[in-house]
Parts: C-alpha cells; structure tokens; sequence
C-alpha cells in the first residue's frame, strides 16, 4: 500500500535532490538545449540522467563538452532499445529523491523544479504538468497544438504529461516502464500509479515546451509511429493472438478508410481543432486534409507494428 502522504519539508531540512531522466536517440543538435533547461532551473539541487539509446550521432561526446558544471550520469545503450528502456536504465542510476521524465524536444520553465517539489511537499506522489508547442506559426503545429487543447478538456482521463514526475519510491512500487510498448509506456505507468492508489496531482500552469513537427511530413510521421502501438498493445496487453491481431489491424484499416472517403471524421475533427487555433475558421481546410493524412498515416503504422510483432523486429524511427 502507499505510504501515507508526506508533511510538508520542515525548516532547515535538507533540499530534495531531483533527477531529470533524459532518453535520447540520435539527439546531439538538441544537447544544448537540453543543458540549457538544467542550467536554468533555481532549485540547485539537481542532476542530468542521459541514457544515449544507442544513437550513431555524436550526443554524448557532445554532452561531455559542453556540461560543464552540471551534475550528469549517463548510460549508453549498445543498441536500440526503446523510449521505455532508456527510462529504466535512467531510473536505475538516478540518485534523487524525486525523479522528472522528460524527453529531449523539451525545454523547461526555471522554476519548474521549485513548483513540483511545493506538489510534493504538500503530499503528492505523481505530478503532472502542461505543456505547449514551441511555434504555432504553421498548420501542422497549430493542428497539434490543438489536439492537446482538447485532450485536456478531460483531465480525469489524462495519466501522463510531457516531463511527468515522481517520487522514487513509487517508481521502485509500481515497477519498470513497459519495455514492450514502443509508444505509450508512460500512460500505461500512470495507470499503474494510479491503480496502486498513489496520489497524483495535475498542475497545468506548469506549462513546458515542446519542439512538435512543423512540416506536413514531420506530423505523418509522428501518427505513423502512434499507428504502430496498435499491435504491441494488443498482443503484449491484452493477449491476442496472430489471427486476432491481423483481423484487428483489417478492420482498423477498413475503418479508417470509410472515415476518410467519407470525410466524416476528417470535417469534425477540424470544426473540433478550429476553434482552438489562433487562425479560426481560416484553418478548418487544413485541418481536415491533415487529419485525414494523419489517419492514412497512422494506418500504414498499424501494418508496420503488426509486422514487427509478429517477426519480432524493433525499429527505432
């Protein structure tokens, strides 16, 4: 059971250490940014976890040089493993008290710290924060953008958040992350969080950074990799077996394909979208062209996730 929440740090008390868990695949141009976002923080008592998972860049030399005074532990993977991997191996060797996942595309606000750690003193287990994309200049960002608005319109159901966190014991409680799982091992963690009846607590005014792909072919290939989730979770979550996995994947795909000759979908997602993008009604074009494509898009990764698990094979993009 958990522990009975915690009264709030007594005066004099030492600080909490925090352990930012940065996974990283082949992100050396994001380096400084993401020292950048350490640097800033003013709450000292910090370090950096990079798990390199098995980049073939330059990430980690580049690190080492450009660090300079800021706590750091890293791990490299010899090969790709996967996002949930990296989050494991980082969580073994972190030494704080509290632990931040955060992913590489981020940069954090410098109190960001100081206001988690009040969450925590005051009792909370699992704290998770808002976010916004970096640059709505374009279609495809403002689409994403958009997408998040909406998804926050039902906190209730929300069991993860960019630079999520929580305290150590509960990381040790509730287990590792699914390595299973290419995408959604963070939801699927806070699902367990919430399971064992930890409290988690949802600040939004907490508000991160995040680089979202600004091109039409950047935002294909995000929903594609979204699609491939569809087999792991079937397979290695709920125990479908070959036959059932394909007969999912097929009536998924006919699906997919009604919705967008129909353009059913496609139109009510970009009245939905609309209406949250600075750009209005002046967006609802192309929010129904992206939205189909993201759904073709997602379709083509489906096959790919069934492929993979059925021939055991695991592709990092």
């Amino acid at each position: 059971m958990p522990d009975a929440p915690r009264s709030p740090r007594p005066p004099g008390a030492p600080a909490p250490l925090v352990s930012f868990v940065v996974p990283a695949y082949n992100e050396a141009p994001r380096v400084a940014n993401i020292l950048d976002s350490i640097n800033r923080q003013t709450h000292r008592n910090i370090e950096l976890v990079f798990v390199d998972d098995g980049s073939t860049d330059d990430a980690l030399a580049r690190l080492a040089r450009l660090a300079g005074d800021v706590p750091l532990r890293t791990v490299r993977h010899p090969g790709t493993r996967g996002v949930a991997v990296a989050r494991n191996s980082g969580a073994r060797i972190a030494a704080g008290d509290i632990l931040v996942f955060m992913d590489a595309d981020l940069a954090l606000p410098g109190d960001f710290t100081v206001r988690i750690l009040a969450h925590y003193a005051a009792g909370a287990d699992y704290v998770l924060v808002g976010s916004r994309v970096v640059d709505r200049s374009r279609a495809p960002s403002r689409y994403l953008q958009s997408e998040y608005e909406i998804a926050l319109a039902a906190p209730e159901s929300q069991r993860s958040s960019q630079a999520f966190s929580a305290r150590r014991r509960v990381v040790q409680a509730v287990g590792p992350f699914r390595e299973d799982l290419p995408r959604g091992d963070d939801s699927q963690f806070g699902e367990q969080v919430m399971a064992a009846g930890f409290r988690r607590v949802e600040d939004l005014t907490i508000e991160v950074l995040h680089d979202r792909p600004r091109t039409w072919g950047g935002l294909l290939a995000l929903q594609r990799r979204r699609g491939r989730n569809f087999a792991y979770t079937r397979r290695n979550l709920r125990g479908h077996g070959a036959v059932h996995l394909l007969m999912a994947a097929l009536a998924r795909t006919c699906l997919t394909v009604l919705q967008i000759a129909t353009l059913a979908m496609p139109l009510r997602t970009a009245v939905r979208f609309a209406k949250r993008s600075p750009r209005g009604p002046a967006d609802l074009a192309s929010f129904a062209l992206l939205d189909a494509s993201a759904r073709a898009a997602r379709a083509v990764g489906v096959w790919q996730g069934v492929r993979e698990v059925l021939t055991g094979t695991y592709s990092p993009d």
